[in-house]
């Protein structure tokens, strides 16, 4: 199979793959483990020629961002998987030992069997392109299946060296990477496959379901949202956490030039420490972007495209009467060298309205827009109106506060205190709700999302279901059915009035 396509048709490529797994059956925990390893090898032993392909697709991106966040966090997903793999692959008992053993005593014995789907489609995105793609693609081998990935047209030297590792580690009818053209993506995401993994933005998922809906494909869809963090009063009050907080989110707003599924985009500050919020971040900004120019380690937007998106944001905002404040100041020539570069300095926009674009659309870049609020309470009532984003972030303390922003706002997940915690951390399932996203993986729940939980039940019992549901002469049966009907009613009834 060429890095660059495979000379096989894809529809042939699902084929092959498919009669394989039908031919083969489920592997064993042995064989799975040896195709994490397999893959998780293609990966690390590759990781300078990907550190230098993601940079040349970016334009420039630090090698640290690649090998922290696509190839440790690959890593460190691999081995959680390959140690649990044999345990997740196990008959579960859903009546539990005591029930079951009882079950099997009466002559039925019950249990949920894990299995593998079948042929697996992974579609990933170009902003952390190992992340993003090979750990579902990791989750889908570990659940048994064969697996298909259609790396993004944004990244084609990243999409080249990944391509060479895997056609090297696997034969095409265990795993095959696809690459190509947004032609090529919609002939992907119509294939007949078992199930369809999409990262991307909810207009491009939106489209990958519609596709995959024609052969009932289920889906499961990473997207994104208008991530907000909130900035409780505590922290506001104490001058330390408020500086710790500031610096916090400043950072995570440039990791990656701020093309992050769950960077954040909205900031609300109580409003008397607004001002000084402000500052505190521009003083992180300011202790850590001029290194990064000094060192030539700032990450570049994609493309001209997506730089001139964030551009048209900030503008927008500014010609409706927001306040935009950049982190840099530079004649014409200095900024006529950034737009050529693709670099955007981190910028802070007040006074954000609901008429202006940014209000609504995810940044994708190092653009922070900060709200002040008088009452948290009005925070979380505008949060819970708004589509439910990938991650909501709390700065503060454990407390009440805290689980009313919890309970009473939806998101993907919640972090408290830090960038990403909630989908960094091994085994903690990560996705999207709502208009963020559907299902979710890592650890368990992405071998979960892969696997089809078949229930597998015996009878030894010397009647029949079928016997209980055929009416007979005899009415015995249908008067005991009746009585326990009006018992359970009578257990209801006293329910309702406690």
């Amino acid at each position: 199979m060429s890095a660059i396509t495979t000379s096989t048709p894809m529809s042939e490529v699902l084929q092959l793959q498919r009669s394989a797994f039908h031919r083969d059956g489920p592997p064993s925990a042995a064989l799975r483990r040896d195709r994490i390893d397999r893959f998780a090898h293609a990966v690390v032993s590759h990781s300078d020629d990907l550190v230098a392909s993601i940079s040349a697709d970016f334009g420039h991106r630090p090698e640290i961002t690649t090998l922290v966040s696509d190839v440790s966090t690959l890593a460190i997903e691999a081995e959680l998987t390959r140690a649990r793999v044999g345990a997740w692959m196990r008959p579960r008992h859903p009546w539990g030992r005591i029930g079951g053993a009882a079950g099997r005593l009466a002559g039925m014995r019950t249990q949920v069997q894990p299995s593998p789907l079948g042929v697996v489609g992974v579609m990933g995105i170009w902003n952390y392109p190992i992340n993003l793609t090979a750990i579902p693609a990791l989750s889908a081998l570990a659940a048994g299946n064969r697996v298909m990935m259609k790396m993004s047209e944004l990244i084609p030297n990243t999409s080249e060296v990944f391509a060479n590792a895997m056609h090297d580690a696997f034969d095409v009818e265990e795993l095959a990477v696809l690459t190509g053209d947004v032609t090529v993506s919609g002939e992907f995401a119509s294939l007949d496959l078992d199930h369809l993994f999409f990262t991307g933005s909810a207009r491009t998922g939106s489209a990958i379901m519609a596709a995959a809906a024609k052969n009932l494909t289920p889906v499961t869809l990473e997207l994104g949202g208008k991530n907000p963090v909130v900035i409780s009063e505590k922290t506001a009050a104490d001058r330390s956490a408020m500086r710790r907080a500031a610096e916090r989110v400043a950072l995570s707003r440039i990791a990656n030039a701020g093309q992050t599924c769950v960077s954040p985009d909205d900031v609300y500050v109580p409003e008397l420490a607004t001002r000084s919020f402000v500052q505190e971040v521009f003083n992180a900004w300011g202790r850590v972007v001029p290194d990064m120019f000094e060192e030539n380690e700032v990450t570049t937007l994609i493309n001209d495209a997506a730089y001139d998106r964030v551009v048209n944001l900030i503008e927008d905002a500014a010609a409706k009467g927001a306040q935009v404040i950049g982190s840099m100041r530079s004649d014409d020539d200095g900024e006529e060298a950034l737009r050529a570069a693709r670099i955007l300095p981190p910028t802070v926009i007040l006074g954000v309205t609901d008429e202006m674009e940014i209000a609504h659309e995810e940044v994708f870049g190092p653009v922070l827009a900060v709200h002040t609020y008088d009452d948290v309470d009005d925070v979380i009532d505008l949060l819970a109106e708004k589509p439910a984003p990938l991650v909501a972030t709390w700065y503060g303390p454990h407390d009440p506060e805290f689980a009313a922003f919890v309970a009473r706002t939806r998101s993907g997940s919640v972090s408290r205190n830090d960038f990403a915690v909630s989908q960094s951390l091994p085994g903690i399932p990560f996705g999207g709700v709502g208009r963020s996203g559907m299902g979710a993986y890592h650890g368990k729940a992405g071998f979960d999302t892969f696997s089809h939980l078949r229930a597998v039940v015996g009878s030894e019992l010397p009647i029949s279901l079928a016997t209980l549901v055929t009416p007979t002469a005899d009415t015995r049966l249908l008067k005991v059915v009746r009585q326990g009907i009006a018992g359970y009613t009578k257990v209801l009834e006293r329910r309702r009035r406690r």
